[in-house]
């Protein structure tokens, strides 16, 4: 289920794991930067294994009680009825290897091993396909955060980058840029549905955090929305690009919260700053000022909230901004 239908809502066993590994690295011994790090990597290799052991316990249960009968050793040797046998067994058909000490005797056993057989082969292409796509798929998302990087100046501080659009006198630039946001944003939605293992990939960089990501789209369109709220600012940018934007990334924040967000954030005070500055730098009058730092707060609060969760539960950013 997690590889041929790979949604967040389906795949019960897959599912535990997740959570249980999340539980796992939130604890002390494991919260350290060093080691969450490698949380991606270590779930990807546990979800592996718990699916080939699964497989192979399956079968053994199947084969066991055939042992010295509908399965028995070559030559004049006993049979070993034990479990281990029934695993050694098993463990043989799925790889392929064939070893040959124990023989299928009856045409139900022989059709088995052969099934076994063919279930081993595509768990093992499944396996390397599911973790080909995870990585080209994560590849993707940390070219959305570097382009994200570039566009702040390499600071991840959406303010330069709303002051430029803001004061420009053509939108034609930041509509097609807002569309491109918006759509880099929608397909990192959907990966991240496809593959919840996702969630858990970390770097040392902050610009690679799933939180600063949304953070910067979700300010930036949540600012223009404002802006086109106020009398007296000129709209810089067309209503469907911003509101493509807005909507994108509260669907990712959404999502993220609903399959992933188990943590709670205590720092969820509004925080008008970032109004307060553009409106500084662009030298709006005292009235503007608030009625863009007023629209700003409430535009705000409809996801300030569920972001600084994610950035707990994923430890990405600091206390401060958390």
């Amino acid at each position: 289920m997690a590889v041929l239908h790979p949604r967040a809502t389906v795949g019960p066993i897959t599912k535990v794991i997740n959570r249980g590994f999340h539980f796992l690295v939130r604890t002390r011994t494991f919260a350290h930067p060093r080691v969450l790090v490698h949380c991606g990597p270590a779930l990807i290799v546990m979800q592996v294994l718990c699916w080939a052991t699964l497989l192979l316990i399956g079968i053994s249960l199947i084969v066991w009680p055939q042992l010295g009968t509908g399965i028995t050793a070559t030559g004049s040797t006993p049979t070993d009825t034990d479990f281990a046998s029934a695993v050694y067994y098993s463990g043989f058909t799925i790889t392929t290897l064939g070893v040959g000490d124990l023989v299928p005797r009856t045409p139900t056993m022989q059709f088995l091993t052969i099934t076994a057989a063919g279930l081993g082969f595509s768990f093992f292409t499944l396996v390397l396909a599911y973790v080909i796509s995870v990585y080209s798929t994560l590849a993707r998302r940390n070219q959305f955060a570097n382009e994200i990087e570039y566009r702040t100046g390499r600071t991840g501080d959406s303010l330069g980058y709303l002051r430029a659009y803001l004061s420009d006198s053509d939108p034609s630039l930041v509509n097609q840029d807002l569309y491109t946001l918006s759509s880099n944003m929608a397909e990192l939605l959907e990966s991240h549905h496809f593959y919840p293992v996702l969630h858990y990939f970390r770097f040392g960089e902050p610009r690679y955090a799933m939180s600063r990501m949304l953070r910067f789209c979700l300010e930036v369109s949540s600012m223009m929305r404002a802006a086109r709220q106020v009398d007296g600012y000129k709209p810089t940018a067309s209503v469907e690009a911003v509101d493509r934007l807005w909507h994108a990334s509260m669907q990712m924040l959404e999502e993220t919260k609903r399959h992933f967000v188990i943590c709670h954030s205590t720092h969820d005070d509004p925080d008008p700053r970032l109004a307060i500055e553009i409106s500084q730098s662009i030298g709006d009058s005292d009235d503007l000022a608030s009625q863009l730092q007023a629209a700003f707060v409430d535009q705000q609060s409809a996801w300030l909230h569920d972001l600084n969760a994610l950035a707990v539960c994923t430890r990405s950013e600091s206390a401060k901004e958390s």
